[in-house]
């Protein structure tokens, strides 16, 4: 069993990622820091520049968020050493957020199952082509302007609780990942809880750049569940604030 279905009965407090407080000391040095290598970068320009800008935009999120994602980024958990073990990746990242959306679970289940539909509130993903009723194809944004692809299996459907998936063998980036759906207490809707573990390209500091660059999971999934959220309860999706994401075409 992966540690993506194995982790899916856990209670939510086990599946919630927490990255580690810095002081506010830290917090103030890293977005002065940030600050003058983001303007260096621009002025130097090229290679140089742009590795140096990555790194100060990094200290800049860091230092706003009061929490040390280039940290979380940079290092692996156990679990994630074992995915990486378990499926002979170099690496692997395993990602979880949740959200709760004030909708029947059925109807947000019939919704996600329909992965033609996830690009509408997905900010990375410029589309889903379905093959058939199991496999999929996906085109992702990629850091720096480019594209990602790989097909996808479903690999777990229980009708209205959970949608499994995995990367067919010869993609881009190797993932596999699974999406819950359980009523929520007070009948406050459902709670969508989804989970991630992908083989970062470029080991470990190519999941720090992306995550400069706002394109790393831990930081997009958040955004897309809310995005869901607005989806499934007003009928709109939220403009995104953030310019890097590519237009999809």
């Amino acid at each position: 069993m992966t540690a993506v279905a194995a982790r899916a009965d856990l209670p939510p407090t086990a599946l919630v990622d927490h990255e580690p407080d810095i002081g506010e000391t830290e917090r103030w040095v890293s977005l002065a820091l940030g600050s003058a290598l983001v303007g260096y970068g621009l002025y130097r320009r090229g290679f140089t520049g742009l590795g140096v800008g990555v790194i100060g935009a990094g200290l800049m999120a860091r230092g706003a968020a009061k929490r040390d994602p280039l940290t979380h980024a940079l290092r692996a958990s156990a679990s994630e050493r074992a995915e990486a073990r378990q499926r002979g990746w170099s690496s692997a990242a395993i990602v979880t957020r949740a959200v709760t959306i004030n909708r029947p679970r059925e109807e947000l289940y019939r919704y996600w199952r329909d992965f033609t539909n996830l690009p509408k509130f997905m900010e990375n993903l410029r589309r889903i082509d379905m093959i058939d009723g199991q496999r999929s194809r996906w085109s992702v944004a990629a850091p720096g302007g480019g594209t990602v692809e790989w097909e996808a299996i479903v690999t777990l459907d229980q009708l209205g609780r959970r949608i499994g998936w995995e990367s067919d063998e010869g993609g881009d980036v190797r993932n596999a990942g699974w999406v819950d759906f359980r009523d929520a207490p007070g009948g406050r809707g459902t709670e969508v809880r989804a989970e991630i573990v992908y083989e970062p390209p470029a080991g470990r500091l190519g999941r720090a750049v992306a995550y400069a660059l706002q394109r790393e999971p831990t930081l997009q999934i958040r955004r897309d569940l809310r995005r869901f959220k607005s989806l499934m309860e007003t009928g709109e999706v939220p403009t995104s604030r953030h310019p890097a994401t590519a237009p999809r075409g």
